[in-house]
C-alpha cells in the first residue's frame, strides 16, 4: 500500500492513468471523511481529466 512514487510512476510516459486516476479518488474521499469535505469537489475534475490534467492534480496534491 506504501509504495514509493517512483514504483508505480517513473515517467510522465508510464503513468498508469486509471491507476493514478484511483489514487486520486482514494485521497479526496480519504479527505471528505477525515473532515476535510471540501476535497469532495475535486471528485468531478479527476473523474473528468485526462492524463495531462490528473499530472497537474496530482502534483497539486503532493503525489508527484
Amino acid at each position: 500500500e506504501n509504495e514509493s512514487k517512483e514504483e508505480w510512476l517513473m515517467y510522465d510516459s508510464d503513468i498508469d492513468v486509471e491507476d493514478l486516476r484511483r489514487r486520486l479518488l482514494d485521497e479526496v474521499w480519504a479527505g471528505a471523511m477525515s473532515g476535510m469535505p471540501a476535497m469532495i469537489l475535486d471528485e468531478s475534475e479527476i473523474r473528468n481529466a485526462d492524463e495531462e490534467e490528473l499530472i497537474e492534480i496530482a502534483k497539486r496534491y503532493g503525489m508527484l
